[in-house]
């Protein structure tokens, strides 16, 4: 009896060690594999979970964030590309530190944007709080670094950034030569058109509607509009992402959006003159903001050719 048993044993170890080292040699190549697109608490779990990895995916609720540079093209036919890529090098360094400082997932590089997950592949109550607080410590660290890098005869990098909260397909998208974990669907889509937005009006961070309700009044936000963007018949209101709750704003600023406020109510009721007046009295205290500029001018227009209708105060935008 004693070989037979003996034998079961040794079969026994050998497999447990077996299994171990193949266990342990996955958790390495996993820790290799994201250790450069999540921080390390991120990596750990999904090393302890490996299932997460498979091909395939599932609808969660979760976060995005896309942040692109203002005028990218028109640095690059001004410097080398070796400082160009020196350069952006530097800035995804520093912008990819804040996305894992808020347990965020870097999704992707496109040129000079950079895409961000929060919520996934790790859940996360507080996802939409995160998005914003990283999206807050990309724009502050930028202000930072501009002046150092103007010093350095360098350009003064600028930034829009976009976030929108939403149930989303997340998981490993790709086949079987190449696959990579990211988030698709309608709300990804909307996140990179916000981001694209402040472009209109000369804005730094906006946010979705579904992210301003995540919030719970923890941050500082003034809504900008009511548009129903191009590719989408639903209209989306969304707001301009200020600070944490409690940021104190200068005293010229903060009227200035208290005329913004009265000016889109005005506006939403279709009394263009009053509009008119609130969005200039507001440009005149903080001019560096375009929104006034865009609102008075959409008043102008709706004062010649009034909106058909029932209207319902949804601007309809045009351009990608």
């Amino acid at each position: 009896m004693v070989y037979p048993l003996l034998a079961i044993l040794i079969i026994y170890i050998s497999m447990t060690i077996f299994h171990y080292l193949t266990e342990e040699k996955k958790r390495k190549e996993i820790k290799s594999a994201f250790s450069r697109y999540a921080p390390s608490n991120v990596v750990n779990e999904i090393s302890h979970n490996p299932d997460q990895l498979k091909l395939g995916g599932e609808e969660r609720e979760i976060s995005v964030l896309f942040i692109d540079l203002v005028g990218f093209t028109r640095y690059s036919e001004i410097y080398q590309p070796n400082s160009m890529i020196k350069i952006l090098g530097e800035y995804f360094n520093e912008m990819t530190e804040q996305v894992f400082a808020y347990q965020g997932l870097l999704k992707e590089y496109v040129g000079d944007e950079l895409m961000a997950i929060f919520g996934a592949p790790l859940e996360q109550e507080d996802h939409a709080q995160k998005a914003c607080l990283a999206a807050l410590a990309m724009r502050d660290r930028l202000r930072v670094l501009r002046p150092i890098w103007e010093d350095m005869d360098r350009p003064p990098l600028r930034a829009r950034t976009g976030v929108n909260t939403g149930i989303m397909m997340v998981g490993n998208v790709g086949s079987k030569y190449r696959f990579s974990y990211g988030a698709l669907g309608d709300h990804v889509n909307l996140g990179s058109r916000l981001e694209g937005l402040n472009k209109m009006y000369g804005t730094e961070i906006l946010i979705g509607e579904n992210t301003a309700l995540k919030l719970n009044n923890s941050f500082l936000l003034r809504e900008i509009d009511f548009v129903r963007v191009q590719g989408k018949e639903e209209p989306v209101r969304f707001y301009e992402l200020l600070g944490v709750a409690g940021t104190v704003l200068p005293e010229e600023m903060e009227q200035a959006f208290k005329y913004y406020a009265s000016g889109l109510e005005a506006y939403r009721s279709q009394r263009w003159e009053d509009a008119i007046d609130l969005f200039e009295k507001g440009e005149k205290l903080y001019s560096n903001d375009k929104s006034f500029q865009v609102m008075a001018l959409r008043c102008r227009i709706y004062q010649r050719d009034p909106p058909k209708g029932e209207w319902d105060g949804v601007f309809r935008e045009r351009r990608k």
